[in-house]
């Protein structure tokens, strides 16, 4: 499942014969036989989306706050979020479609005040046992409170979960690291299906 989307992405991203990856995504990807060494060229955190979107929306309101949000803000540090408690985060690239979605948000909970990743998981519904599984494990700390909904209509799974939860999130990381941090959640939740 992961590596034909993976291998569909990839014929449509590879630039001179290369394509952009995290190097925690490199040994997956090679021991998959998807693509070898000599295709992959290591990242840093802003540059492994050639067409991320981002915008500041209201969390009220969904009004758009800054469309088309400026590459700068990656730099930013997360806990912008902390201290714009009625604003979002929207993220998107195609490189989502190897992750099972094609969007997600980042947030701040005004009530808990807790770092949100809200998204909708493009997977069938039987996986549901496999999906709480991963989010249970990878997830840290004690007490963990997720959110985990199908929507038949749409055919996702609705999911909220802490952000701040996932191994290696502090709020002085910057925007673009939180988004690297949820990518690899998504993807290591992905990989965990693909066995």
């Amino acid at each position: 499942m992961l590596k034909s989307k993976i291998e569909k992405y990839m014929n449509n991203h590879k630039v001179d014969g290369k394509i952009a990856l995290y190097k925690e995504e490199v040994s997956f990807y090679i021991e998959k036989g998807i693509v070898s060494q000599e295709e992959i060229v290591e990242v840093k955190e802003e540059k492994r989306f050639s067409d991320l979107y981002l915008e500041l929306a209201n969390k009220e309101t969904d009004e758009l706050i800054v469309d088309e949000v400026e590459a700068s803000f990656l730099n930013d540090q997360i806990h912008y979020l902390e201290t714009n408690l009625d604003q979002y985060i929207y993220v998107e690239s195609s490189a989502f479609q190897m992750i099972s979605t094609e969007s997600f948000i980042l947030e701040v909970d005004s009530v808990f005040k807790s770092y949100e990743l809200l998204l909708g998981l493009q997977l069938q519904k039987k996986f549901e046992k496999d999906i709480r599984s991963f989010i249970e494990d990878a997830l840290e700390g004690d007490n963990i409170r997720y959110s985990l909904m199908f929507n038949g209509q749409e055919g996702l799974w609705e999911v909220n979960l802490p952000l701040e939860k996932i191994n290696g999130f502090n709020k002085e990381m910057t925007v673009s690291e939180a988004i690297k941090l949820a990518y690899l959640f998504l993807f290591d939740l992905n990989k965990s299906l693909d066995k």
